[in-house]
């Protein structure tokens, strides 16, 4: 068990499993690499629903699982995009409390009303 995650055998062994853990540690804890990641994942989309719109146009119409398909993978990157954005804004919250000293917030001193 590491980070309170379980892991099975064959993924504690992978080396891609520890690589890919590695980069999305690194990745998520640095500000700027995790804005530009969501630059970019913001930029696909756009050209993916550009794609769709104009060249893919004809070949997504010709079936209803085609057409399914294309939204279905822009739904889930849309709802990556989101997850990754709200992830940034509580990083960014937590670094700037960090900054600020404001870690703990200082404990009330019990008065003492008679």
């Amino acid at each position: 068990m590491a980070n309170g995650i379980r892991y099975s055998s064959a993924m504690k062994d992978s080396g891609w499993w520890q690589m890919s853990l590695a980069i999305a540690a690194v990745t998520l804890a640095d500000r700027q690499k995790r804005r530009k990641f969501i630059n970019g994942l913001l930029v696909f989309i756009v050209a993916y629903v550009a794609l769709g719109n104009w060249p893919l146009d004809s070949w997504l119409s010709q079936g209803p699982w085609r057409m399914l398909l294309f939204w279905g993978f822009l739904g889930i990157l849309c709802i990556l995009l989101i997850l990754f954005a709200v992830f940034d804004a509580l990083a960014v919250i937590g670094e700037e409390r960090r900054k600020a000293g404001l870690d703990h917030p200082p404990k009330k001193e019990e008065s003492s009303q008679d």
